[in-house]
């Protein structure tokens, strides 16, 4: 009792002398006065804790504000794209036969099978064993048939005009696995000559590409494609020969400019991540190997074998929306437009230009894509809800509802950690000994 007793006189005492508004009311000796300020204290921390869930909710969206980036006063920030030359599937099965041992049945059925693989479809059990048995019948992996059969990117892009100079097409546009085979792909964030002899504050970059695959009118045309490092899935077009393309490209990105926040459940903040490569990692660790027709856009490491022609179809038959990858989005999104027009290619005999010598009007593809640098747009998420905020807006309705502040915490800390254990052991120290029995000896 006397432990008891003492506990409930520091208490009291604390009651009286604290800062917090009204609480000292709670140790009044009149019955009435308790019950009120007792009433009124929980309906403010109520109000407190109702306020405090707000703040918190709203903090964790993560509200921000949207600065536009101007990209040709800061050069520093300016990206472009990747721009790629695929053969279609006809030109690589005509490939393959042209060039591989095979049968009858397999040189029929070869390019339908070929446009699966290539458009990432499920094969059935026939197609898997027709391309298994052509590629086991030459001693060769999908890749390794590609590589080998596809011609070099001079071969197959027989003029490039890159800004304003005519250059080989072997010296910026380099042969690369992607996910849609293997492409004549350009970088031109790593070509030195555009800082030369482009000025600083141009509004667009052109480029200018003749390509013809062969003088075999039985092929068919390539597949363009362009992709910046970060953007999702993009399917490429279909350019037929025989016409002249005009293209026009623009880009729209936003950034997350806060990568150290501590709330980020929402996205990630990587180089080069995006959800479809995440999704194609989960995919591969379940089927237990990698798919050779993926490329390696985030530079991650796989220790997984490379599938099979028969393991292809546990990777395609996968549905991502059922899939518990916990592959979050990118804070770098970044989206492109790209505007496509085209004529009859007719008129070679009549042109001064020598671009277009050695190439045939009815085989070959002219593409001039111009990247307007000037209506692309990149966005800056700033958020306006950070910890110092947070911890201001909390102050803010505890001092209101409770009176509470820095002191306020102090003291309550004091007495649980300080008084209360103090109080305790002196109500030992004070606590009578029970005497000894004495008993006579007789």
């Amino acid at each position: 009792m006397a432990k008891t007793s003492i506990l409930i006189a520091t208490v009291r005492h604390f009651y009286n002398t604290t800062t917090l508004h009204g609480f000292k009311y709670l140790s009044s000796k009149f019955f009435s006065d308790r019950v009120g300020w007792l009433l009124c204290c929980c309906a403010s921390t109520c109000c407190a804790g109702v306020l405090c869930a707000v703040l918190w909710e709203r903090f964790t969206e993560v509200p921000a504000l949207i600065t536009l980036r101007d990209m040709l006063a800061e050069p520093e920030i300016l990206r472009l794209s990747n721009i790629a030359f695929c053969p279609t599937a006809g030109n690589i099965a005509h490939l393959f036969q042209q060039n591989l041992i095979t049968d009858d049945e397999i040189r029929v059925r070869l390019s339908a099978v070929l446009n699966l693989v290539l458009r990432r479809k499920p094969l059935t059990e026939s197609q898997v064993e027709v391309l298994e048995r052509a590629l086991s019948i030459n001693n060769l992996t999908l890749t390794a048939a590609l590589f080998k059969l596809t011609p070099p990117c001079c071969s197959l892009l027989r003029a490039c005009r890159w800004l304003t100079m005519t250059l080989p097409c072997g010296d910026i546009f380099h042969m690369e696995l992607t996910q849609w085979g293997l492409c004549c792909v350009m970088r031109p964030n790593q070509i030195d000559l555009s800082s030369i002899m482009t000025p600083r504050f141009s509004t667009s970059r052109r480029l200018q590409v003749g390509m013809q695959f062969s003088n075999d009118t039985d092929l068919y045309g390539c597949e363009f494609f362009t992709k910046y490092p970060g953007e999702e899935w993009v399917e490429p077009m279909v350019l037929t020969p025989g016409s002249n393309y005009f293209a026009s490209l623009t880009s729209k990105s936003m950034v997350d400019s806060n990568v150290e926040k501590l709330v980020n459940d929402k996205c990630v903040y990587r180089e080069r991540y995006t959800k479809s490569n995440c999704m194609i990692k989960c995919i591969e660790k379940l089927c237990t190997c990698s798919d050779p027709m993926q490329a390696n856009d985030d530079n991650s490491t796989t220790n997984l074998p490379a599938c099979s022609i028969r393991r292809l179809n546990c990777l395609r038959s996968y549905k991502y929306d059922n899939l518990t990858c916990n592959c979050l989005p990118s804070c770098r999104k970044v989206s492109t437009i790209l505007s496509l027009e085209s004529s009859s290619l007719n008129a070679f005999e009549y042109t001064y230009d020598n671009f277009y010598d050695g190439l045939n009007a009815s085989l070959a593809i002219i593409l001039n894509l111009q990247i307007k640098i000037n209506e692309s747009k990149k966005f800056i998420v700033h958020p306006t809800e950070t910890w110092i905020t947070l911890l201001s807006s909390l102050g803010g309705v505890f001092n209101m509802f409770l009176g509470v502040g820095l002191f306020s915490a102090l003291e309550i800390l004091f007495l649980i950690f300080v008084k209360l254990p103090v109080a305790l052991r002196r109500s030992t120290e004070l606590t009578p000994q029970k005497p000894h029995s004495h008993i006579p000896k007789i």
